[in-house]
């Protein structure tokens, strides 16, 4: 008896993955990544993937940028992903980091709240909550949060440069990935890659970005009260996940005046999983689509 398998997909700014997935699981060998350049629409890649594949019956497709009106325009990518992408098939659309929200499901405790912050090329984060026994998480682009106002002028300077870099005062501009550079340069005046700066973590750098992280996920945790736990996921975020103890985290972290002691009980934890949002697609269509 063949089992019956459902269509997941990541689909970023840069690269887009497929699989498929059974239960709740990716089905070992279905997984295909390609670069978007290589296909001029999402939909060309898409019949690729689908060409020696029988046609899904229901399809789970997260993409960077927001859902409106059944469709994802990509945020840094000109592509746009419709809902109607397989006619024969019952497809949902998720955001990537709904999708990340999703494989947080099987991770810790099962009944209360936890947050996802996805530190890559960009920066977002998302919530899952548990409600009638699944899983919901709503859709937020919180990487375009406001930046705090900092009291050293030497950050002020730093977040002002990666300000005008970016366009707008959004925490992206200076935490994410494409940020990293711009701010250790406004900092030291060095030219380094992300992953060159990430590897030594040189000050003022690392103490400027962890201080924005305490805000970012502090700000958070009081707006959501994830006691289920916090994981950090992408290339940056798992590299800052080792520093969380030191004192710029801490300070900007639980320093939340009557709510200090509150911040006490939030977990930390890396999101290890590379196809995190494939696996969070597959668990959604698992807890969904047979009730859709």
């Amino acid at each position: 008896m063949r089992v019956k398998t459902d269509l997941v997909a990541d689909i970023g700014g840069s690269n887009c993955r497929f699989a498929l997935a059974s239960a709740g699981r990716l089905v070992d060998g279905s997984l295909w990544q390609c670069a978007n350049t290589g296909f001029a629409t999402f939909e060309a890649a898409l019949a690729a993937y689908l060409s020696e594949r029988e046609t899904p019956e229901h399809a789970c497709i997260a993409a960077a940028g927001p859902v409106q009106n059944g469709s994802v325009k990509l945020t840094n990518h000109a592509w746009t992903i419709s809902a109607r992408a397989l006619p024969d098939t019952k497809v949902t659309l998720l955001n990537d980091l709904q999708a990340m929200g999703h494989a947080l499901a099987p991770l810790g405790p099962r009944d209360q709240r936890k947050l996802v912050v996805n530190l890559g090329t960009g920066l977002n984060a998302a919530v899952l909550h548990v409600v009638n026994g699944k899983g919901f998480v709503p859709e937020s682009e919180a990487g375009h949060m406001r930046l705090p106002a900092l009291e050293t002028a030497r950050y002020r300077d730093a977040l002002q440069h990666c300000i005008k870099q970016y366009g707008s005062d959004a925490y992206e501009a200076a935490l994410s990935g494409t940020a990293l550079p711009h701010l250790h340069k406004a900092l030291t005046g060095e030219s380094k890659t992300a992953p060159e700066i990430s590897a030594s973590w040189p000050e003022p750098t690392r103490s400027l970005l962890l201080s924005l992280l305490g805000h970012y996920l502090g700000d958070l945790a009081l707006m959501h009260l994830p006691y289920g736990g916090i994981w950090l996921a992408g290339s940056l975020g798992r590299a800052l996940a080792s520093e969380l103890a030191s004192k710029p985290f801490q300070t900007s972290f639980k320093a939340r005046g009557p709510y200090s002691n509150l911040m006490e009980g939030f977990s930390f934890s890396t999101l290890a999983d590379e196809a995190a949002a494939l696996t969070g697609a597959a668990l959604y269509l698992q807890g969904h689509a047979a009730s859709a």
